[in-house]
């Protein structure tokens, strides 16, 4: 072997960040890892221990196992370090030893810092994971698409390097909120107290919908000199961690890193314990995880799941048969999620639910459910400025419109889903009978029953939800401003929808002449209130509401006051 430096080709790739180093240098030291190459005639290997090493100064070799090498070395002679690390096959460029000295019968000699390595099959970076039981919490903070104010999603650290790292989020956090392919703020926190910041980009995601997480990769943004030690200690310190909980009787004293400081510290990661108005509440929102995690994807590139939309769409038909009051009651329950989500969901149930009592085969409703649950998330895929906007410019009202064809453009691979039925629901759900609607501008003798039935539950939804340019109505109110615009929806579908749900529908939130608040959660057979629960303020529903009040119980309310939209 030749002095010339080991070059980089296409089998070694050549490292001199210091902190990558430094790493390297720390895995040759792991015993029985580094190994010393004389260079010359009959060249071998030796077998080294690495003791010590100072960034950018020193390594310190013991050399006591292989002391016949030493006279070679004494004289000048080049050596070369490798040895098999995580990162990869290691070899330095020659070297040579600088000072010889002895301490306590062992051999020692410092040779100059290598400024430069070759790895061979090298990983990125070195990447520590992990084990059950170690807990580091991870916060990502955005700006929330749909209020212009800056949301958290907190998640859990599952492995991390000197490039990025994994995390796992809960998909009934709203994901979708907070997870644009921006970059964004994001911390990590450890048991300890320790707490590291970076800015990070989004670079991958899957999602597990048994275990209802989204794992996302990140990648960190030009990180400074100070951050990438910061992180490479932290890789070491999670691997010794790591290495040490995997073994058996072993003795080492747990990393100072997760020596946990406080027990109740809720920076340590994702609790799994939201608490739902309901229990039927708690099933919907594993749908509204769904289908936020799914949008979320589809900002990567990716298609719609057909295997997961068809599951949860029979969820969504489950609940119904179920409790259809519950069913009707819990979407007024869910509020982490966009609200495309909410609202695909909304109209997704009363529209399953009105097909249901006129005895339509459950596959039809299940394909318009699923339909119904999509039907926005193409808006998803847009520029926020859009949906932030009080009033639209030309340009912007156009971009708006190509919602419709960016979802239809992910659902190729729907193979289950009748054209007809997807066609109405989602192609045609924004569409007028006289013509003003889009993205066609279709006539009424071009709209089928589904879509025009699609178009009234729509707009009911959206006119009981809050936007940029108007705040939300009551569903009384709503009701009252769809009536006079039968030249743009079906007068018929507009009485079925007030006859089918009533004029304070299920999830209606009224006060009572008693000053109490209360949900409806009940109707009779003529449609009027007839059971309610009780709650302590006017916001969303959540774990506090009370009982349920019927009959004489709810008489000692007192008439109905007020019917209310609920605060946010």
């Amino acid at each position: 072997m030749n002095e010339a430096p080991v070059t980089a080709d296409n089998e070694f790739t050549p490292v001199n960040s210091v902190v990558e180093l430094a790493t390297y240098y720390d895995a040759l030291s792991q015993p029985g890892v580094a190994n010393l190459t004389l260079l010359g005639p009959g060249e071998k290997s030796h077998p080294l221990v690495i003791v010590e090493q100072l960034e950018e100064d020193y390594l310190l070799l013991d050399l006591t196992a292989i002391r016949d090498v030493a006279p070679s070395l004494r004289r000048g002679g080049k050596f070369i370090l490798s040895g098999y690390t995580p990162g990869g096959l290691v070899r330095s460029n020659p070297l040579a030893v600088r000072d010889f000295s002895s301490v306590e019968g062992r051999l020692l000699a410092y040779v100059d810092w290598p400024k430069e390595i070759h790895v061979q099959q090298r990983r990125a970076s070195f990447r520590a994971s992990l084990r059950l039981g170690m807990h580091v919490g991870v916060l990502v903070r955005s700006t929330d698409n749909d209020k212009e104010e800056l949301v958290e999603l907190q998640g859990d650290l599952r492995d991390l390097s000197a490039t990025g790292c994994l995390a796992e989020f809960f998909m009934q956090d709203g994901v979708s909120r907070v997870l644009p392919d921006i970059a964004t703020e994001i911390a990590l926190h450890f048991p300890n107290g320790t707490s590291f910041e970076v800015t990070a980009r989004v670079r991958h995601i899957k999602n597990d919908n048994d275990r209802q997480v989204m794992a996302v990769g990140f990648e960190f943004e030009n990180p400074s000199k100070a951050q990438e030690r910061e992180v490479w200690n932290y890789v070491r310190e999670i691997e010794r961690e790591a290495s040490r909980s995997a073994s058996n009787g072993d003795s080492r004293n747990e990393s100072e890193l997760f020596r946990i400081r406080d027990e109740d510290d809720d920076r340590l990661g994702r609790r799994h314990k939201h608490q739902y108005a309901t229990p039927m509440a708690r099933r919907l929102a594993r749908i509204a995880g769904y289908l936020d995690s799914q949008m979320v994807v589809m900002r990567q590139g990716e298609a719609v799941s057909s295997q997961q939309l068809s599951l949860h769409a029979d969820r969504l038909l489950d609940m119904l048969d179920d409790d259809r009051e519950e069913a009707l009651f819990s979407v007024h329950c869910i509020h982490r999620e966009s609200r495309w989500v909410r609202h695909g969901l909304a109209v997704a149930l009363r529209m399953a639910d009105m097909l249901g009592s006129q005895k339509v085969p459950r596959e039809l409703r299940k394909a318009v459910a699923a339909s119904a649950m999509v039907h926005d998330l193409g808006k998803g895929l847009l520029p926020q400025d859009i949906w932030r906007a009080t009033t639209l410019s030309t340009e912007m009202y156009e971009e708006m419109h190509t919602h419709v064809d960016a979802l239809l453009d992910k659902m190729g691979g729907v193979k289950w889903l009748a054209p007809v039925v997807r066609d109405n629901v989602i192609a045609q759900i924004n569409e007028r009978l006289d013509g003003s609607g889009y993205p066609l501008g279709l006539k009424a003798d071009q709209l089928g029953q589904l879509a025009r039935m699609a178009a009234v539950v729509d707009s009911m939804d959206a006119l009981q939800r809050s936007r940029p340019d108007r705040p939300a109505k009551p569903a009384a109110v709503a009701a009252k401003l769809m009536q006079p615009l039968v030249d743009q929806f079906d007068e018929s579908w507009l009485k079925k929808y007030v006859t089918h749900f009533g004029v304070l529908p299920i999830g209606s939130l009224l006060r009572f002449e008693k000053g109490v608040f209360a949900w409806v959660v009940g109707l009779d057979r003529q449609k009027r209130v007839a059971k309610v629960r009780v709650s302590p303020h006017k916001y969303a529903p959540d774990e506090k509401l009370g009982p349920v009040i019927a009959g004489a119980a709810l008489a000692e309310l007192g008439r109905i006051r007020d019917v209310l939209v609920p605060e946010t």
